[in-house]
């Protein structure tokens, strides 16, 4: 038996298992593929998925089923780019209506994509020759309470035990910090996921293991069909003025045309130049172009600005600057455009940020995650799995503002960190300050956190005698301060006299339990005194 991960995506799914070695890689399906186009396809009382199916959309689009992960579990439909058979109502859900050579059948997009999952299952079964006993699928942060469960009724409906739904952004860390040699250290990360038809944009902090969402932003409008209809407006064009042919109302060479492109976007990300060749695209004219990276990526540019305002929207509602965050994860497959890894760095300029988008497929990332967080629950029941259904790996509450101490100078020292998942404690010592002093007096503060930027003068650059001097202009440099502000809990205790408190030492406990309830426990090492307080953050 055995336990996998999966990331249904809308434009495709990958499965990920744990190999012998114990890492985390994508499988590949009877066909070879590593990414399974989410297509269902029925030839008669047979259905086909992935690249299979895909080729039907523009052959048979009345029996091929496209994009339906979009559809499940909302009331209204919603038809996407590249979509097939059209998008009807059936029992106020999503559907589709299939022509069967015995009848005409209407399938929800729940039911649709059962059958697709089962096929998942059932490639995944053959791939490992063993049973699969669970999986764990990833959601993005916007799916509702409702997508969920009807995501998971689907995959139940399929045969495959749901572990556990995590977010994706939770799932793409998790991949990382296996390979990541600085793994379990704390930081505050970004993801951006550019997927086939939507950004999902999440800062989360990692403190001890534990991950914490601070904010998410997404466009479900904004995705690698925004890229390939770009490419379709500029191919069309030119297939218009060499042919005199119009496309821009044929379905049938729209579609086409949109499987060859994505095809070239995918080239241009390794190559500096693609061609788009299209047989019999339309009236029986083939159709055959290039285009170079250069071209592609002036044409990009108004998607990248997008992507980088709801980047920046992420950032506001997480009221962080771009100079706190350590590491960008790029996920999805459009995320492998060298472009938008530079576009990243113009939001992202500090040194100590890293932009990871090499070291894991980009479009594999999610996968692995979930196979990984499938391991690690494999030892459990089903019923021990703490909210199995909600879209976390350990995702718990955070402090929303530093907690810590304000020093001989006024300066505020952190002693928990804003974003630290709860509960939370922490303990530190310090010496008796003073031969005689009778009382040891702590106060804890709240943070508040403030950009500040400051002006760092460029020295002159010298010049030859009687030429006038060249002025540089001063370099701006943004850091993160942090100032003391509300008192949340004082105490003062009382130190022993005499013999026993030479070289005593206090020791300080702070606890911040769930709800941010803060308790603060002040005791003498060497003493018997002890003194508790609580307070709220």
């Amino acid at each position: 038996m055995s336990v996998i991960g999966i990331n249904f995506g809308t434009s495709y799914t990958s499965i990920a298992y744990l190999n012998k070695e114990g890492r985390a890689d994508c499988l590949a399906n009877e066909e070879g593929d590593r990414q399974i186009a989410s297509v269902l396809a029925f030839h008669g009382v047979e259905e086909v998925v992935g690249s299979q199916a895909k080729s039907d959309i523009a052959r048979n689009p009345k029996t091929t089923v496209a994009n339906f992960r979009a559809e499940i579990g909302k009331s209204q439909s919603e038809n996407l780019p590249g979509s097939a058979a059209p998008v009807i109502e059936k029992d106020g859900q999503p559907a589709y209506a299939i022509s069967l050579p015995e009848s005409d059948v209407v399938f929800t997009a729940g039911e649709v994509s059962a059958k697709f999952l089962r096929h998942i299952r059932e490639s995944a079964e053959a791939f490992l020759g063993t049973p699969v006993s669970g999986a764990v699928l990833a959601v993005p942060s916007y799916f509702t309470e409702q997508q969920r469960k009807a995501l998971t009724e689907a995959a139940e409906a399929a045969g495959i035990q749901v572990l556990q739904l995590v977010q994706e952004s939770a799932a793409a860390v998790l991949a990382y910090e296996t390979v990541n040699k600085n793994a379990n250290q704390d930081k505050t990360v970004v993801v951006c996921d550019l997927g086939g038809h939507s950004l999902d944009v999440t800062a989360l902090t990692v403190r001890s293991g534990l991950y914490s969402v601070l904010a998410t932003a997404h466009d479900t409008k904004l995705g690698g069909s925004s890229l390939d209809d770009l490419l379709i407006n500029h191919f069309a064009n030119e297939f218009k003025k060499k042919s005199k042919v119009d496309i821009a109302s044929n379905r049938k060479a729209l579609a086409k045309l949109r499987g060859a492109v994505e095809v070239t976007k995918k080239m241009l990300s390794s190559a500096n130049s693609a061609p788009c060749f299209v047989e019999s695209l339309a009236d029986g004219l083939d159709f055959h172009s290039t285009i170079n990276r250069m071209r592609f990526e002036i044409m990009a540019n108004k998607v990248f600005a997008k992507a980088l305002d709801t980047i920046r929207e992420v950032l506001t509602k997480a009221d962080l600057d771009a100079s706190e965050i350590d590491e960008v994860i790029l996920v999805g497959g459009s995320a492998r455009i060298p472009k938008f890894a530079v576009k990243i760095r113009e939001v992202f300029t500090a040194e100590h940020t890293k932009v990871l988008s090499a070291e894991l497929e980009a479009d594999e990332v999610v996968a692995r995650g979930c196979a990984l967080q499938a391991s690690l629950l494999s030892g459990y029941e089903k019923e021990d799995i703490v909210a199995s259904q909600e879209p976390v790996i350990t995702v718990a509450p955070h402090t929303q503002k530093a907690i810590g101490i304000v020093n001989a100078n006024g300066e505020f020292v952190t002693v928990i960190p804003r974003g630290t998942a709860l509960p939370a404690r922490r303990t530190f010592e310090f010496a008796n300050a003073a031969a005689g002093q009778t009382h040891a007096y702590l106060a804890l503060h709240e943070g508040d956190h403030t950009v500040v930027k400051e002006e760092i003068p460029v020295e002159a650059i010298e010049v030859e005698e009687g030429e006038e001097p060249i002025e540089e202009e001063p370099e701006i440099v943004t850091k993160v301060v942090t100032k003391p502000a509300a008192l949340l809990v004082e105490a003062s205790l009382p130190l022993s006299q005499g013999k026993e408190a030479k070289g005593s030492k206090i020791e300080v406990q702070i606890t911040v339990d769930v709800d941010s309830k803060l308790s603060l426990v002040v005791r003498e090492k060497n003493g018997s005194n002890v003194i508790k307080v609580a307070g709220k953050q």
